[in-house]
Formats: structure tokens, sequence, C-alpha cells
């Protein structure tokens, strides 16, 4: 990184190479005016509007802060007479683009408080008088065209950063104006509803309802910051809230976001404030069965319980869980977490169910998309060796299996931009996705054909001697097995069983082979399968043998589901590693904790998600505690996952809602939000992030880490003293890659990557060795596949998944007004010619059933979806997918198959 000083107005600036004036001026904290700019990653410099002309000695003219370039010695004033004079005129001409009452209607809009700032009377030449009717067709936006100055600022959101291109300005002249695709109603339009237009409009033209509604910017009584929940990708957001309710969520500068937001981080966070929230301990009335909570939720749910006291929820709650203990042993209790809750949570979860229920039967629902064991098998890192940013050094990218569009908005901004700017795509996926416009090369495959894809690729460039010789021959162990593997799966063979071209594989694989930098990428349509570590096994192989790791822009990336995914699997949230994924099978590692933790624990392997609720139905399992977690509708298979429910002597659920897995339980703690409490958490991109309450939690709602404490005290463990920076100080030092971290090293920068390392290193890994030597290791596949084919009597693929506006099993993102009206209820999705082979049509009601069982929704004509699929959320109660799933799992990462099953599709009697 380069820098040198410029002077600001007399004041000594450090400025780096290729910022602007403005962003050098912003960095350091200062406020230049300035209004159709902004310092922002993505923004284009337009300086249109003048209001941020400044001084530069040496130079005649006035110049733009956001398009001028900061040089050594540069030197500006930006309040002199001259620009002072000029910055109001421009103002006063800009407010002449309003309307009278469009003023009116945004006192406290930026623009006004430029004016404001700059002495200008916006009202000095006059208003625009034709009458234009506000816009309110999007269910959480209103486009006021009265109040819009067309700085273009909307346009550049969407356009240049978002990547969405629905925003234009379009007409000519005086007639230039906003426009939604080609002059639809916003409502009506592709928008993808992130918000950004409504961010950084800084007259009001577009704003949130909710903030419209609540009195404009005046009505915030408190802003709090945190990290959006809602997927890996770790957005820091600020919760602007107008008397203990939430009215606008506004993008921070956070290392992951940059100031960007998608639909469900903008306008999701309502749900803290439901009225569904718990916010106190129940205990389940005597004489309610387990099974009358089967088909209840929300409301309907707390009917079954009884209020309780902290002490009295925690007493029963431990009383049933020594019960369990002292009739049949530590090892019939299990423990869930989740990747909601902190990396504090996590730590202390799992150090509870080992030292404390002494059991090895602890794991968390990032289970449901791992795809990171093969990873870890292949570098020795758990963690993925690229950060989403460097693909803007890539030259290819390789996406397999991940739909970034719909499951990580904010990351698939950044591709996006990337991708415009002339990066290639090589797109391995069924269906047609937002991406597939930018792909070089988009393989349509047949579901459940990856491995063959991916080996005629490496086949081909390794017969073709397109592979990288010299970083096989140094870091690559199994190459020569690899060679073996692949020999069978020429273009031609893969081309028919992928249902793709021949030539198009060798002109996909030289181009991978042969770029500078290449990064690849895999999703949950590559993991939850059966086989889902093969694929990843095979597009790890494949990348490795063109030596695309190790550098900027090159690198192996698994974009997975949950705000805290990376950080659980560090602190040990998994039945097979101890924190830090230290091996269970290691004595001496074992010992460290035994002596750390004060005593003897269970060290074994333990019982994965499916495989606990497995055991419960056996008898095996006799307790459970579960932590933000909803099985009883995230499990594969729910008619076996509600039998082991119904089955278990005790069970404790600690959540924020009545979810359908409450509804099983004996004992209900009511847990904080993730905004409501503080700790750290870890995304995708190996960012350690720390988080304090952005609002305080309902009722009697406590930190997860808090409860689990508590619970802990009443099973006989020291821990009264235990606190947030104590779990993490702990975690710190038990916990390799997170060497160096420390409490304070975050409360005072906010964030840190791990593994710390110097400024100027690459923030892609492995540019010498790997974490397990200094080779890589190129695994051989477990050969599994599909338990069931479609056949006469069920005919479809049913394939799960989810949509932009919900994530998970919707318990909260469907608690808030906007995404629940965009995204009302559950389809059916087919492609249309399945639809006319059915007789249906769009909205019919369907039965889809497999041999697990059957659900009712209606039907809608999909063009992106193959022939012979049918397509189904997860998030919605009234048609849940997972009814329907089969409940068999990755022998090496213990994923449950979400991706394929046999399905009949009929109209509903």
């Amino acid at each position: 990184m380069i820098t040198f000083d410029i002077t600001i107005d007399g004041q000594t600036v450090v400025a780096q190479r290729g910022q602007t004036l403005l962003a050098a001026a912003t960095a350091a904290g200062l406020d230049l005016p300035h209004l159709c700019g902004s310092t922002r990653v993505g923004y284009p410099a337009v300086g249109s509007c003048r209001t941020c002309l400044v001084e530069v000695e040496g130079l005649t003219d006035l110049m733009p802060a956001c398009r001028h370039p900061a040089t050594p010695g540069l030197s500006v004033r930006t309040d002199t007479q001259r620009t002072e004079r000029v910055r109001r005129l421009a103002i006063e001409l800009l407010g002449a683009e309003m309307s009278t009452e469009a003023r009116a209607r945004h006192p406290d809009s930026p623009f006004m408080a430029l004016a404001e700032r700059a002495g200008a009377d916006p009202a000095r030449f006059g208003a625009r008088t034709e009458a234009r009717a506000s816009d309110t067709s999007h269910p959480a936006m209103i486009f006021d065209p009265e109040a819009c100055i067309r700085c273009g600022k909307c346009r550049a959101g969407c356009r240049d950063v978002q990547v969405n291109g629905v925003i234009a300005l379009a007409g000519r002249g005086d007639a230039i104006h906003i426009s939604f695709d080609s002059g639809l109603a916003m409502g009506e339009s592709q928008c993808a509803s992130c918000g950004e237009c409504a961010q950084v409009c800084p007259t009001g033209a577009l704003i949130p309802k909710a903030l419209q509604e609540a009195g404009g910017r005046a009505a915030i009584t408190t802003s709090g910051e945190t990290v959006c929940p809602f997927c890996s990708v770790g957005c820091r957001v600020t919760l602007h809230q107008a008397d203990d309710r939430i009215i606008w969520a506004e993008g921070a500068d956070g290392p992951a976001n940059h100031g960007r937001l998608c639909v469900k981080g903008r306008f999701g966070f309502t749900y803290l404030r439901h009225a569904d929230r718990l916010t106190m301990p129940l205990i389940r009335r005597p004489g309610v069965p387990r099974d009358t909570g089967a088909g209840l939720r929300g409301p309907q749910v707390m009917d079954l319980f009884r209020p309780a006291s902290w002490d009295e929820a925690l007493d029963a709650a431990a009383k049933g869980f020594r019960r369990v203990r002292a009739r049949h042993g530590g090892a019939a209790l299990a423990v869930l977490g989740s990747a909601k809750g902190s990396n504090e949570d996590a730590y202390l979860l799992q150090k509870l169910a080992r030292a404390g229920f002494g059991t090895p039967h602890i794991d968390h629902c990032t289970r449901l998309c791992a795809s990171v064991p093969p990873l870890a098998e292949a570098t020795g890192l758990a963690a993925v060796t690229a950060p989403i940013e460097e693909i803007a050094n890539a030259d290819v990218v390789l996406m397999v299996g991940s739909n970034p569009d719909m499951n990580h908005p904010v990351a698939a901004s950044f591709m996006k931009g990337a991708l415009r700017s002339g990066t290639r795509l090589i797109l391995v996926d069924p269906h047609g996705q937002s991406l597939s416009r930018f792909a070089t090369h988009h393989f349509r495959i047949a579901p459940g054909t990856d491995v063959a894809l991916l080996s005629a690729m490496t086949r081909f460039v390794i017969e073709e001697g397109l592979y990288d010789r010299v970083f096989v021959a140094e870091r690559v162990e199994g190459f020569e097995a690899l060679r073996r593997r692949v020999a069978p799966f020429t273009p031609e063979v893969a081309a028919h069983i992928c249902g793709v071209k021949s030539e198009e594989i060798r002109t996909a694989a030289r181009l991978f082979a042969g770029a500078h930098a290449a990064m690849t990428f895999w999703g949950m349509g590559a993991s939850q399968h059966a086989f889902g570590a093969d694929n990843i096994r095979a597009a790890i192989a494949f990348a490795l043998v063109c030596g695309q790791v190790g550098r900027p822009g090159a690198g192996l990336h698994p974009l997975r589901g949950q705000n805290n995914v990376q950080g659980s699997c560090d602190a040990g949230l998994l039945p097979n590693y101890l924190p830090g994924y230290r091996d269970l099978d290691d004595a001496a590692e074992c010992a460290v904790f035994e002596h750390l933790w004060g005593g003897r624990m269970s060290l074994s392997q333990g019982l994965s998600v499916v495989e606990m609720f497995d055991a419960a139905r056996l008898g095996v399992v006799h307790g459970l505690y579960v932590v933000g977690g909803n099985p009883a509708l995230a499990n594969p298979d729910l008619a076996a996952t509600r039998a082991a429910l119904v089955g278990l002597d005790h069970l404790v659920v600690q959540d924020i809602f009545p979810t359908e897995t409450v509804a099983y339980a004996d004992v209900v703690l009511p847990a904080a939000a993730l905004a409501e409490r503080e700790g750290t958490v870890t995304n995708t991109d190996r960012i350690v992030q720390r988080i304090t309450p952005a609002l305080p939690p309902p009722g009697a709602a406590r930190p997860d880490w808090m409860i689990i404490r508590d619970l802990a005290v009443r099973l006989g463990l020291p821990w009264e003293q235990v606190s947030v920076e104590s779990i993490f100080e702990e975690m710190a030092g038990v916990v390799p890659t997170l060497k160096g971290f420390h409490w304070p090293l975050l409360a005072k920068a906010g964030h840190a990557r791990y593994p710390l390392q110097g400024e100027g290193t690459s923030d892609s890994l492995f540019g010498d060795g790997f974490l397990r030597g200094e080779r890589a290791l190129i695994a051989p596949l477990d050969a599994s596949g599909v338990d069931e084919a479609p056949d006469a009597e069920f005919p479809f693929i049913l394939m799960t998944g989810r949509l932009r506006e919900h994530w998970h099993t919707g318990s909260m993102t469907r608690r808030s007004p906007v995404l629940e009206t965009l995204s009302p209820e559950p389809r059916a999705h087919l492609h249309p010619d399945d639809l006319v082979g059915l007789q249906l049509a769009a909205g019919d009601e369907v039965e889809v059933r497999t041999r697990r069982g059957a659900v009712h929704l209606p039907v809608r004509p999909d063009a992106s979806i193959r022939p012979g699929v049918v397509w189904m959320a997860m998030s919605f109660f009234e048609a849940a997918a997972n009814e329907l799933t089969i409940g068999r799992l990755d022998p090496t990462t213990r994923v449950p198959e979400f991706k394929f099953c046999a399905a009949a599709v009929k109209r509903k009697n």
C-alpha cells in the first residue's frame, strides 16, 4: 500500500495511491460537502452535482473532489469564499428540481441538511409545479418523483454496486426521469428489494415506507450496529429505532459488505420486536403430552406451557438432565446448537456437553449444509483459502452448485461486479439463475452428475498437458490415483451422462487451466447430497491439478448458509472435533482440554444432527438440549424427527420464538437475538467481528451464553464468574487459527481476519505449503450415488433450496411483514413443459408426494428449472419440503440428501 501526505484546509491527511480526494478526506474523518458522490466501494465518480468542488493549488478551475485524484503534495481548500458561493448556487439550482411539497415532505433528508450547512436556499429559484404521483407499489419503499433531483445516485447503486440494473435514467433533456425496468411501477419490476437506492438517495425521493410513516429521520430515537444473521457473508448493519421499533436498517461499512445489504438484511429485522417473541421461561403444563405439539406453531404453542421464573425453569432443565444421566449415563444426552449464535455461545455449549453432560453427542445446524470437511481433508484448514473479495483478482471463476444471488446476495453483488468487469464464469448448475447471463459456460447438467463433469474436465487437462506440472509435482499428493480415477470420463462419456456438449467441456477446462488466477466456489447444491463430499472433492481436485490455489485471485471457497457457520465449527460445536479441529483420537490433544476444563470428560466421537434423532427413536438418546435450532422443520424426513422428539424423556429448547421444535419441549428458555447481545462471530471469509447490543432483549430473554452458564452451575460446574470476554480468551487460546487474537484487539479494531498476517500479505492462503504439510491431498471418492432414481410411480426429482426473501426454516424472516409480502406462500416450481404434460396451470393446487409423505401447495411454472424436476423452498411450514426428503447421509460430511429424491406430482383431489 503506497501512502503519501496531502493537505486539506491546512490539515495534513494521509492518502493512498488510487484514492480520490473525497475518499482520502472521508477516510481521515473529514466531512467534505458532497451529494451525488460516494466513497463506498463500487460507486463511480459521477461529478454531476458540483457540491464537492474545491480549490486545488496550482489549478485555475474548481475541481470536483469526488473525481480528482489524490497525489503526493496535493493542497486543496474547501472553505474559500469562491467554493462556498459556488456550492450554495449548485444546491439552490438542485432545489429547483423538487416541488415545494416534496421539500416539505422530506425536511430532514441529506440534501436539506447540506443546504442548511451551506447556507443555501433551496427555494431561491422556485420549484417544479407539475404534480407527479408517488409510486407506492413496492411493499417496502416509496418513490416520490417530485423529490427527485436526477443526481443518478440510485442508478449507480442499482447498476454499478448491486449490479441488478433495474433503475435507469430515461428520457432526454429536461424530461430525464427515474425509470424501473423501462417504465414499470417499482413493485412490478424485477427489483431485488435490496434497498440500496433508498439508502443512498439524498432527497427522500426513494425512501423506506416504515421510515416515511414514522416521520422520517427525525423520528429515530436510538441506533445500534450489529451483524446480519441471515447468511455467512457477515454484513454489518445499523438498526435505527423509533420507540423500540425497527424503522430502518442501514448498511454499515463492515469489512464484508462495505455498506451493502440484501432484502433480508434491509427489511428482515422487524422480527426482533414481533409479538411472538419468547420473553419469559416456560414449563410444560402437567398432563400435556408431547405429541399434542405436532402441527402447532406460533401463539398456539404457548398454550402448552405455563410461565415460570428463571430459577424454576433452569432448575427444572437441570433436574431433567441429571435424571437422564443418572439412569442411562452421559451418552444418553445430546446437545444441538446453532450457527445463528456467537462464537462464545458455541464454545460454551460444546464445553457444557463434554464437561458437564459427559456426552460426545454435540452438533449444530451447520451440519445440514456442511461443505468444509473435504476442504480440510485437502489443505488441513477447515476454512476458505481465499475470501470472496479475491474474485476481483480472478480471471476465471468456477462455481459449482451455488446460486449466490438467492443465498448470498451481497456476496453476489461483488461477484457480479467482477464478472461485468471481465472475469469469466464457468457455472455448473442444473437450473438457470441470475448469474447465468454472465456465464461464459453454463453447464445445466442432469441433477447429481457433478462428479462426471468435473472428472471429465480434470481428465482433459491432464491428457492434454494443460495441468500445472510444477505445482502438481511439488505440492500435490494423490495425482496418479486421480489420473486413474478420471480415466473413464472422456468428454464424450461425461456429455452423455450430464446432458451437455463434449466440446464445451473441453473449452471450459482449457479456460480454467489457462487462467492466470481462478477461484473455485461451491455451495449447497454441491454439498447437500448423500454424495456431496465427492462433488466437492472433484471440484478441489480440478483446481489443484490446475494449480489454482495460493495466489491472489486463486483459491477455494465454500459458500455456506449461516452467519456463524465458520465460528461455530472453529469453537468445537462438532461431534468429531474438539475446538480448533483438534483430534479426538489424539491423547495429547484430549489431555490439554481435560487439564483446562478441570477433570475427565467425554472425548469420543459423537453423533451428528440426524444421527441423534435416529438414536432417540431407538431409545439410545433420552435427553436433548436444543439451542437455536429448529430440527422439527429443518431435518430430513420430518415424520422420523417428530417420532424422535415425542419419545424423549427430557427436552429443553432455547430459542427466540415458539418454533415447531419448541412445541415438543418440557422446558423453554427465552434467548436474546444476535442483535441483542455481546460477543463475536466469524464469517465465511475468516473475519472475526465483535458485536455489541444494538437494542436490549425483550422481557426476561437472556443471551445464550448466559443461560448455558447458569444451567452449567446447576449441574455442578464452577462457572459463576464466566463472562463473554473470558470465554473468548479461553477459546482463542485453544483454537490455532486464532493465535494472536485477544479481546482488547477486537474491542479496539472491531474485526480482524485470521490467521493474523502482516500488512501487504495476500488473503489468499497457501502460497507456499499447506496447513497439513507441503502437499495438498487429492482424496479418493466414496463413490456413492443416489438412493432413489425416478421411476414410473415417482417420475420427478425433488430438489429443495432457499428463496432470496426467506432464510432457513423461516422462523425469523416469515415474521417480517415486508419479506412475507414479497414471498408469502410455498410454491412447487416446475418447468412449463411439465405443467403441460400434467395438464396444470399456474396457481393450481398440487400434491407433491415421495415415499415419506405428501404436501399440498400451488404450482408455479418456472423455465429456469430443468424438465423432470420439482423444486420447493424449505422455509414454509404450510408445505414443509422436509416432509418429503430422504434421511440418507453422506458418509464423510454426514449431510442429509436434500437435493435428490424421487417424487410424484399430481393435481390435488
